[in-house]
């Protein structure tokens, strides 16, 4: 069996190191497991299991026991919700990232804004990927609800998509659990309490938080039958 390995946490206020971290992710992410929430270390945990050999950045990354997830929560990005790629999504890809594109998505991002951004392991390059109207992601399919990168392969969209979850949704054992609160601890961490829920309850909070994608298609659809129509 192989090695466990998590994202150290980000370092608050510490931008270039963040960046450099997060660089080192992307190296791994055809690796990556999984982003979940451990009660017993009160965090959640970016974990990737690479196959022996596979250089680790011991800098960034910590190695854990499998027993640690043994009653962790493993976050879930239902289909249908779709919150944080269509407003304010703040999407970007790195340049290491973009050199595994295909040629036309390459195309694409490197005519996207982007800064350089020096860090302890040298430049890194970052492209914005948030530039549609109100920060909605240039990768996201407003019709259809989906991430075209997605059919490239999950481990070609950019490393900040995988590691970041909202929270509201989880899995332990084949179960299904919703966020039901959480509490800042004064140590450092958090808890988040969780319960589960039946596929019928977690379909409807689907639904509820993907009303303002489903808003957003409504805008944008009326815009394209009035730009339309102007023709």
């Amino acid at each position: 069996m192989g090695k466990v390995f998590v994202l150290r946490e980000p370092r608050k206020g510490n931008r270039e190191w963040n960046f450099y971290a997060l660089r080192e992710a992307a190296r791994l992410k055809r690796w990556f497991d999984g982003v979940y929430y451990s009660p017993r270390l009160h965090r959640l945990l970016a974990v990737f299991r690479p196959t022996p050999g596979t250089h680790v950045n011991v800098l960034v990354f910590e190695e854990i026991g499998e027993s640690i997830l043994a009653d962790a929560y493993r976050m879930e990005c239902p289909k249908g919700c779709n919150r944080c790629c269509v407003i304010h999504s703040g999407a970007f890809i790195l340049d290491v990232e973009v050199r595994m594109l295909p040629d036309e998505v390459k195309s694409v991002v490197l005519r996207q804004p982007r800064e350089t951004i020096i860090t302890p392991g040298g430049k890194v390059r970052v492209y914005r990927l948030d530039t549609e109207a109100m920060g909605r992601c240039i990768f996201f399919d407003v019709e259809s609800g989906e991430c075209k990168l997605e059919v490239y392969g999950k481990h070609l969209k950019p490393v900040v998509c995988l590691l970041t979850y909202c929270t509201v949704f989880a899995s332990k054992d084949n179960r299904l659990f919703l966020k039901s609160g959480y509490k800042e601890l004064r140590s450092g961490g958090v808890l988040i309490y969780y319960r589960e829920v039946n596929e019928k309850q977690w379909k409807r909070m689907v639904d509820r938080m993907g009303l303002v994608w489903k808003k957003y298609r409504k805008v944008v659809r009326s815009q394209r039958v009035g730009t339309e129509a102007l023709r």
